[in-house]
């Protein structure tokens, strides 16, 4: 990596609308993870999405499915910052996402300039391949307790540019409660690991953001989705409404 600082507070991009990446740039963020996990997002609405973040200052990644050519070559080929993968369980799991992510000899990348991280033909192959290896960064998704174990031989990992610890598949497979103490102090632990060996940590984060960043050492969070904060925004508007008029009704 170029050692740039990661991009500090993001977003979940869930809806097929590039519209919600516009509206997350005028909130402020400075990240966006384009959702093709759990979003029903094509590839083309992805690609569209990604040139509106950058064109809107804002830095463009997605979370991919899988590691599979198709999944990872088109968002990169349309000019992604970088990818999330999730499930990567162990040091073995992240190096074939780093295989399916950088160019060779690092990497199985096929490689093309024609696209948007190509500049459209426009780059010399040698800065697109510069480019792919030193600039795109890889967020691999640690979600299950052994990955909390694994997480120093996964961020030491070559090519692996930050660890993203996902609480919810994490609570899910571990089978604890998200607020089980148990599950804090494996998180905790890790958070502590990560610190020592200076492995770039991100999470989701709610009203526990300052902490997070503050005490906890992470160095980037995603604070919600664009479909969560429509829901709440919508349900506070309405909720006030009616609270409001059922007091002047009395």
């Amino acid at each position: 990596m170029t050692g740039a600082a990661f991009p500090r507070l993001g977003a979940w991009v869930k809806l097929p609308a590039p519209e919600s990446v516009e509206l997350l740039a005028l909130a402020g963020f400075d990240f966006v993870v384009i959702d093709a996990e759990h979003g029903a997002i094509d590839s083309r609405t992805a690609s569209t999405m990604i040139g509106l973040a950058l064109g809107c200052g804002l830095a463009p990644f997605v979370r991919v499915a899988g590691t599979a050519p198709r999944d990872v070559q088109v968002p990169l080929d349309a000019g992604a910052a970088g990818l999330f993968v999730p499930q990567v369980d162990d040091a073995s799991r992240a190096r074939d996402a780093v295989r399916a992510t950088r160019f060779p000899p690092l990497g199985r990348r096929g490689a093309s300039t024609s696209g948007r991280a190509g500049r459209w033909g426009l780059e010399a192959l040698g800065d697109y391949l510069r480019s792919g290896n030193d600039e795109v960064r890889l967020v691999v998704q640690a979600e299950s307790a052994g990955a909390l174990s694994a997480i120093v031989e996964i961020g030491e990992v070559t090519g692996v540019d930050a660890v993203f610890i996902g609480p919810t598949d994490l609570a899910v497979s571990s089978r604890f409660r998200e607020d089980d103490g148990r599950l804090a102090d494996l998180v905790a632990a890790a958070e502590r690991r990560c610190a020592d060996h200076h492995i770039t940590l991100g999470t989701t984060a709610a009203g526990n953001a300052p902490e997070l960043l503050d005490r906890r050492g992470y160095d980037f969070l995603v604070l919600g989705a664009d479909t969560t904060m429509l829901r709440q925004g919508a349900h506070a508007l309405v909720s006030g409404v009616r609270t409001a008029a059922k007091a002047v009704c009395r």
